[in-house]
Parts: C-alpha cells; sequence; structure tokens
C-alpha cells in the first residue's frame, strides 16, 4: 500500500499476537512494517510504552511519542508480554511498572533503551461511573479533563493516539477533546445495547491480550452481572484456539456478584474447560453449543448487565441475534450469515 500512498504521517499504536495461523509471529509483522516505512518520508506518531514500537526510531525519522503515565491501574507484575527483551540489545528488560501487555516503563540496563520523553501524555486516570476520566497534557504543557464512556486501560491509550494525531495534523484541542467525549463504539467493540431490564455489552475479543483486558474491566464493574463467552474456529477467527491458554483467564474469578458464565459457538467446550482450568466453579458455568439459544437464556437472568464476549466471526452474529430480540425483529439474517460464512464453495 505505501507503494501507491505517501502517508504524511503514520500512527504505530503496538504490537500483539493476533491470529498467528493467519498472520505469523510479531517479529514477521515488525519486520514488514519496518520495511514498509523505511523508503517513506514521513512522520512517525510512535507509542513510547511499547518498546517494539519505539524501537522504530531506528527509523530515524520525524518521531513524535506519545503514552501513559503510570497509574492507580498500574501493576508491577504482568501476566502477558509479547517481548521482555531489549530490540536494540536483545538483554532482558526491566519494568518499572505495566500498564497492560508489555506497555509501561522500561529500561534496558544494559544499553540503556528505555521510553523516550513525551510529546503527548495521559495522566491521573480514573475509572469512575463506568466510564475513565483523565488528563490529557500536549507538548506545550496545555492540559486539558477529558472523560471517555468505555472500560480498559487500552482505550486510554486508543485515546491518547487518537488526540496525538489529531493535534499533530493542526486540530484544535477542544474540538478534539469534545470528539472523544461523544465518541460511540459500534459493531461489537464494547458496543451497547440498552433493554428495558438491562444493559447487554457486546466485546470482541480475539487474541490473549484483548481477552486479558477485557476481563479486567469487567472486574471494575461491580453490577450485578452475567457473562456469554463465543469462541469460534472459522478460518477469519484462526483455527487455532490454544491462545485462550495464554489469556489471564485465571482473572475471572475476580469479578464480583456474577450470577452465570454461559460458553457457546464451535469450540465453547473448549472456552468452558479453560474457564475450570482457571478456577471459576463448574456450577457457575454452562455450555450451548447454540449461540441463538445461549443469547435467549442469558438475556433472561435477572441482572444488570450482560456480557458477550464473541471472537471474530461470531460477533456480527451475536450483534444480529441481540437486535433482533431488542428490535422485535426476526432473527433470519444471523442465520443467513451463519450459512454462508460454512459455505464451501468449489474450486476455492
Amino acid at each position: 500500500m505505501t507503494k501507491d500512498i505517501k502517508p504524511d504521517y503514520v500512527l504505530v499504536t503496538n504490537f500483539f499476537r493476533d491470529q498467528l495461523d493467519r498472520y505469523g509471529e510479531i517479529e514477521k509483522a515488525f519486520r514488514d512494517i519496518l520495511k514498509a516505512l523505511e523508503p517513506l518520508d514521513t512522520t512517525l506518531i510512535l507509542n513510547a510504552d511499547d518498546p517494539l514500537v519505539s524501537n522504530f526510531r531506528k527509523l530515524h525519522k520525524k518521531n513524535i511519542y506519545y503514552g501513559v503515565t503510570r497509574n492507580q491501574y498500574s501493576t508491577f507484575e504482568q501476566g502477558i508480554v509479547e517481548s521482555r527483551f531489549c530490540p536494540a540489545c536483545s538483554n532482558y528488560l526491566e519494568y518499572s511498572y505495566y500498564n497492560y501487555g508489555q506497555l509501561g516503563g522500561y529500561q534496558c540496563p544494559d544499553c540503556g533503551f528505555k521510553n523516550p520523553p513525551y510529546d503527548y501524555q495521559i495522566t491521573e486516570v480514573n475509572y469512575q461511573d463506568h466510564q475513565y476520566h483523565f488528563q490529557f497534557k500536549e507538548k506545550d504543557q496545555k492540559t486539558q479533563d477529558i472523560s471517555f464512556a468505555y472500560e480498559g486501560i487500552y482505550n486510554v491509550y486508543n485515546c491518547c493516539a487518537a488526540l496525538s494525531t489529531a493535534l499533530e495534523i493542526g486540530l484544535p484541542l477542544d474540538k478534539v477533546a469534545r470528539s472523544i467525549e461523544e465518541f460511540e463504539y459500534h459493531l461489537g467493540r464494547m458496543e451497547n445495547f440498552e433493554f428495558s431490564d438491562k444493559i447487554v455489552k457486546i466485546a470482541l475479543v480475539k487474541n490473549p491480550i484483548g481477552l486479558s483486558e477485557t476481563i479486567s474491566s469487567i472486574i471494575l464493574d461491580e453490577r450485578p452481572k452475567s457473562m456469554l463467552f463465543v469462541l469460534n474456529d472459522n478460518p477469519a477467527d484462526g483455527r487455532d484456539v490454544s491462545w485462550i491458554w495464554d489469556a489471564e483467564v485465571e482473572k475471572t474469578v475476580n469479578i464480583s456478584d456474577i450470577n452465570k458464565i454461559y460458553c457457546s459457538g464451535r469450540r465453547a467446550e473448549d472456552i468452558a474447560l479453560r474457564l475450570k482450568y482457571a478456577g471459576v466453579p463448574v456450577e457457575l458455568v454452562e455450555v450451548n453449543d447454540d449461540m441463538d439459544q445461549a443469547i435467549e437464556k442469558v438475556l433472561k437472568d435477572d441482572v444488570e448487565i450482560v456480557y458477550l464476549l464473541p471472537t471474530y466471526t461470531a460477533v456480527f452474529q451475536a450483534r444480529e441475534l441481540v437486535l433482533a430480540r431488542l428490535e422485535g425483529t426476526g432473527k433470519k439474517m444471523s442465520h443467513v450469515r451463519e450459512y454462508l460464512k460454512n459455505l464451501k464453495i468449489p474450486g476455492r
């Protein structure tokens, strides 16, 4: 694509494993992106807190760095880190804190590779009333208090990336901040559906980091709740579902006031087994391979919020099934989509 498009700015957010049987290991993705960016005359907007991303500094382009400072949700240990080694000299990185994954405060004790100074940063992160509140600071030290109505520390990083890029291209901070606060997710990425007696939130999960951080977000929600995992292994999901064993599913036991955890999809039994080994009581888990039936059951639970955690090919059908019940319409399209998805076309 970079052969035909010559961007003035390129934003690089993070590197996480995702559908390895389709995309390969992170090292390959890094090399491919590095090779594509190398000939470009462009400004790179880089996540300073991901050592893999900040290593793009070796391209010696104009670099703009953003990040999220240490905050009350930072930890001193992290179960899932895509790379613990210095991208400059391959020695072990030392972390003063983690925000999530390998994103945090790092330094190599051997060569000195560390977080570059921020041009843009988010500080004073607080989660209250089911949304994040934080302070955004730009390089001239001007600050702006911002709220974002979605869970997940990764969303704080997304906000920082969007704010940094918007300001670099010349948009005014107050207008960008207002857009951030008014933003609504769609297509199953932390999307909310309001029923008369409960909220249904659909959160796409498709890799270890994503699932782990979604569970961390649910832990912050103290409302009575039920959950529905939908695990598929269609080609677009990736046939290999072993990634669920890399995710920190053990954190599920820290979720409060949970009524039931349902497991559905083509690999429903796999996610149920993963929950069992994570220490979730077996009486809390119910397996139903039929997603339609599973959604029907979870929506009848006497709770305030239902979390649906589908993988990629399940998210669209799950969304249609929820909408069908919300709007009182039929469910034909979801079944047609499922049929077409599994249809084998001769010669292909």
